[in-house]
């Protein structure tokens, strides 16, 4: 019998469901409760929500202010902001271009979506980097010694 399409496949009354769960609860009770593992679950909660803090600026632009940024990638009036807008990768950049060049710019929703695609531009940047190159770059950011 297929699953409903809001159901796991391995959510239901069979054996191997309740194998599932019994792995889960193993991995919860001995694995991820280890010292080790919960101090390097905390700091790296402490080094994303470092760096979404670090990026906040770009989500405080005014829709034309942030506009303007992307399309001249430096503002005078808004140097910290130009500098963290330049970090992005130009991929995530791009990305962000396309889907708001494609938004009705005369619809009343438009400022709401671009806000949306802007932090996904930050969250994307952010959750793409590897564990290192986070480390990495809120230490720089956050001028701690190396």
């Amino acid at each position: 019998m297929p699953a409903p399409s809001n159901q796991a496949l391995l959510e239901d009354a069979s054996g191997f469901s309740r194998l599932l769960e019994l792995y889960k609860n193993v991995a919860v009770e001995h694995v991820f409760s280890h010292p080790d593992v919960e101090q390097l679950e905390l700091q790296g909660y402490r080094v994303i929500s470092g760096l979404l803090d670090i990026y906040q600026p770009l989500l405080s632009l005014s829709l034309n202010d942030f506009r303007e940024l992307v399309e001249k990638e430096r503002l005078k009036r808004f140097p910290i902001e130009s500098r963290l807008f330049q970090k992005l990768s130009t991929r995530h950049r791009l990305a962000y271009v396309e889907v708001v060049s494609k938004l009705p710019t005369d619809s009343a929703e438009y400022p709401v979506l671009e806000y949306y695609y802007r932090c996904r531009l930050i969250q994307d940047y952010i959750s793409g980097m590897t564990d290192l190159y986070a480390w990495d770059e809120y230490r720089r950011l956050m001028a701690v010694e190396q």
